[in-house]
């Protein structure tokens, strides 16, 4: 097995852990809080803080990071270390402000992020939000020391500590009722686990040797900056989309903001588990690959990513009525909640495979220091967004949100694909286009049969549990008959351990 192929199934395996577990909290929001205003002031509080974190800190940090510290741990580790001590001694303090700054302007920012929440709900998420907010120096912090670890191809590490994030707003959500309001068991929580994420990623550093000494290497600071700043404007641009939607959606009523969000947590699903970690993985190895590797590592990539996203697309948009009722279904969440939930994510999964290739080709061009590429892609993404956010949501509510974002993908996506064409970095040859069609074909064929049970069987937690290992074993099956290349050798591998 390539030690490629054995990261991204490591990463997979932890970050579907910790994905698992965030199920297990949305379940339990939906039981306690359904689709309630309250809920609704807890999503926007939290927005900002994950805005942040996916452009600053798992966004430009890393992808800025990961290629500047290979460069320089190429030539020994204690130069990678120098040049981690450089960028924490400048990004702290620098975050300080950056909070000091948002917490004093809450009421401001959430005014222009939700306006058309209720007044209470608004005051609610401003109180949220300051709690909230100083969780990016945290995960900011995070993402460097997860860098350097993937640099040093430590990924298991990285990719599990969100669970203990998910663990801790999971006992958040138990303990809430003890609180007034409800929801501050939750939000005091999210805190408490962005501290214990960071703290997990520290220890972890001991094993590389790495020890946080403030210092300042002016060349270190001149040659990463303008590589961050442009990776946090592209970056900046395509998060908007998501401030966008929450702007138009909370003017579509009460508990529309937590309808939206519960389809999107579903369609965040694969895209993490598989899209990030194989993507992860490629921006490591691509940042140290001549051109003739890096459009074989490429070619490989996207080859992983329909092998691992297109049966998670199919299975979800076939399921996706079974999967809401057995996760969400009950207590404050209703029939009604359900329908709705399931019609956006009937929206958002016609995106999921090209946001994956999208999130593939991103890093290529981050290790390539095309990030320019990358902020064009964004620009045409988030003005295709915001046209249709506008327009969908008068007629189709939450449901044209959800469309708009997967048409917002596709677009980027053909951006970034016609670049690297063009510039001779992606090539599939006759063998990578053989292993995508047994992909595909081997999805077809579980589609098929995803959608004869659909027809015959009624709805139970125990049938829908039977539908998902029916469609596993169908695809498994079908790879294992074309002998599908990866999927072989994770067999192989699996097979040489139980031996």
């Amino acid at each position: 097995m390539s030690k490629t192929l054995r990261f991204s199934i490591q990463m997979a395996v932890a970050t579907l852990i910790s994905r698992v577990l965030g199920l297990v909290r949305d379940m339990l929001f939906a039981r306690e809080f359904g689709s309630s205003p309250e809920y609704d002031a807890y999503l926007v509080a939290v927005l900002l803080p994950f805005f942040l974190r996916k452009i600053f800190a798992e966004g430009a940090l890393s992808s800025a990071f990961i290629p500047a510290y290979n460069k320089r741990a190429m030539k020994g580790i204690a130069n990678g270390h120098k040049f981690a001590n450089s960028i924490l001694t400048v990004f702290i303090p620098v975050l300080l402000v950056l909070i000091i700054f948002s917490v004093y302007f809450m009421p401001q920012i959430l005014d222009l992020v939700a306006p058309g929440l209720e007044t209470g709900v608004q005051g609610l998420s401003v109180f949220l939000g300051r709690m909230i907010f100083p969780f990016i120096l945290f995960i900011s912090m995070w993402a460097i020391y997860a860098g350097m670890l993937n640099s040093n191809d430590i990924f298991f590490t990285p990719a599990l500590s969100p669970a203990v994030h998910n663990v801790l707003v999971i006992i958040g959500i138990m303990v809430s009722p003890l609180f007034d309001p409800p929801i501050l068991g939750p939000a005091i929580f999210f805190m408490i686990g962005g501290v214990a994420q960071w703290v997990i990623v520290v220890l972890g550093s001991r094993k590389i040797g790495f020890r946080f000494k403030p210092g300042y290497d002016k060349e270190d600071i001149k040659d990463f900056m303008p590589v961050f700043l442009s990776s946090f404007a592209a970056l900046s641009v395509t998060q908007i989309n998501s401030i966008v939607d929450t702007n138009v959606v909370s003017g579509l009523g009460a508990g529309s903001v937590s309808l939206l969000q519960y389809a999107n947590r579903l369609f965040q699903l694969p895209l993490g588990v598989f899209a990030v970690s194989v993507s992860t993985v490629a921006l490591t190895q691509l940042s140290r690959n001549t051109k003739e590797e890096f459009k074989k590592n490429l070619a490989e990539g996207i080859e992983r990513m329909i092998l691992f996203v297109l049966p998670a697309t199919i299975g979800l948009y076939l399921l996706r009525i079974d999967i809401i009722r057995l996760l969400f279904e009950g207590g404050e969440f209703g029939a009604y909640d359900t329908n709705m939930t399931s019609e956006i994510l009937r929206g958002y999964v016609i995106g999921l495979p090209f946001y994956s290739l999208y999130s593939l080709f991103t890093r290529a061009e981050y290790a390539m220091k095309k990030p320019r590429i990358v902020f064009i892609a964004s620009s045409i993404s988030v003005a295709m967004n915001i046209f249709l956010d506008i327009t969908l949501s008068q007629s189709m509510g939450p449901l044209g949100i959800a469309v708009a974002t997967a048409v917002a993908g596709i677009s980027g996506f053909i951006v970034l694909l016609i670049h690297l064409s063009a510039c001779g970095r992606l090539q599939l040859l006759k063998a990578n286009i053989l292993e995508v069609l047994k992909s595909v074909t081997a999805s077809a064929v579980m589609g098929v049969v995803l959608y004869l049970l659909n027809s015959r069987l009624d709805y139970s937690g125990v049938l829908a549990l039977i539908k998902i290992l029916v469609a596993i074993v169908v695809y498994a099956a079908v790879l294992l008959i074309l002998r599908q290349r990866d999927f072989m050798l994770i067999i192989k591998r699996l097979l040489k351990k139980w031996n």
